[in-house]
């Protein structure tokens, strides 16, 4: 099949930020994403964007990728104490005060959306309790374990988040939500070997993707 005739899934991963300034997980993992997905037939290509942490960059990146007409947006953000991959529900307005990679605010730390003004919060419309459990059943060898007084236990390789943060990933997943919240979605993920290797987490997030394919597909 052309890559024309495919259809389109846009994931994006960013790049250094401080605390994370030699390498970003997030990029490292999506850029091992396969280029192409198979479901029922149907060819999917994935295209791989590095977004840059700045707000001006973020708000070009989303007009951008919505302009080419995806049938699925994921973005993909690093977090310093995910314990395994998050998958975020919601994304939340009016916490973005910190400045970014080029010492940039956002006025009163929130944005005005396009589609939904001064909204507070946007959910995604993908059922990302579905995602993680069926994830999580495919992935039962890819576990973080859990140190402590309960070492028995762990956690699994997916879990349901709805903590996206108050910073780019937040402010990047606000503003696909805002374009089409049925067809967005954001992941964390956790540090390199913390406890995933690169190739690990970026399998985790192949199969995050085959999932909500799925579900639109069922649609």
């Amino acid at each position: 099949m052309a890559q024309s005739e495919r259809k389109l899934i846009l994931v994006t991963g960013f790049g250094p930020f401080v605390g994370h300034e030699e390498v970003n997980a997030s990029w490292e993992a999506v850029q091992l994403l396969p280029d192409v997905l198979i479901y029922e037939g149907i060819e999917y290509q994935l295209e791989k964007r590095k977004v840059d942490v700045e707000y001006a960059a973020v708000d070009e990146a989303v007009t951008d990728l919505w302009q080419k007409k995806p049938q699925l947006v994921v973005h993909v953000g690093v977090s310093g104490v995910a314990k395994c991959v998050c998958v975020e529900k919601l994304a939340y307005n009016h916490q973005f005060r910190r400045p970014d990679n080029a010492g940039q605010y956002l006025e009163k730390a929130t944005c005005c959306l396009p589609y939904n003004a001064h909204a507070n919060v946007l959910r995604t419309g993908l059922n990302v309790d579905k995602i993680v459990q069926a994830v999580n059943e495919t992935c039962k060898d890819c576990v973080a374990p859990v140190h402590g007084d309960n070492e028995k236990s762990a956690l699994t390789a997916t879990q349901v988040s709805k903590n996206v943060g108050g910073f780019l990933c937040g402010y990047i997943y606000l503003k696909s939500l805002d374009v089409n919240c049925k067809r967005s979605l954001f992941v964390h993920v956790p540090p390199i070997d913390m406890p995933f290797s690169t190739p690990q987490t970026a399998d985790i997030v192949y199969k995050i993707i085959e999932q909500c394919v799925q579900q639109l597909s069922d649609c």
